[in-house]
């Protein structure tokens, strides 16, 4: 059930930031943040519990120090950016989902809801 997941999301532009928002909450989805740094979002996860969550690849590394902690925790999550490179994720995350802007509606709710379709036991 994809209504009502909570999605962390972490992105460094604030018209981006907006957007993604609204497309989320329009289908449903609680947002958490949106975060522009990795500070505020890796102190909000306990608090929150976010089921999934959506990482700018443009942040570096905030961006990958919060993927690190999130696969950590074995919360989902995907990076987006709207570049295009071979080395764009740092080796240990390499394999990691990336979700190109503008964004691919289908391919960021096929993301979400493989999420909600897993199940998850962490509330």
């Amino acid at each position: 059930m994809i209504g009502g997941m909570r999605i962390l999301v972490l992105e460094g532009e604030p018209l981006i930031a907006m957007d993604l928002e609204d497309l989320l909450v329009a289908r449903g989805f609680k947002v958490i943040g949106p975060f522009s740094n990795a500070t505020g979002a890796l102190d909000s996860l306990d608090r929150t519990k976010p089921q999934a969550a959506l990482l700018d690849v443009y942040l570096n590394e905030a961006s990958f120090d919060l993927g690190r902690e999130l696969k950590r925790r074995e919360i989902p999550f995907a990076f987006t950016t709207g570049m295009t490179a071979p080395d764009l994720l740092p080796p240990d995350l390499a394999g990691s989902l990336v979700i190109h802007k503008v964004w691919n509606v289908k391919e960021l709710l096929t993301f979400l809801a493989g999420r909600a379709a897993a199940g998850s036991t962490r509330e």
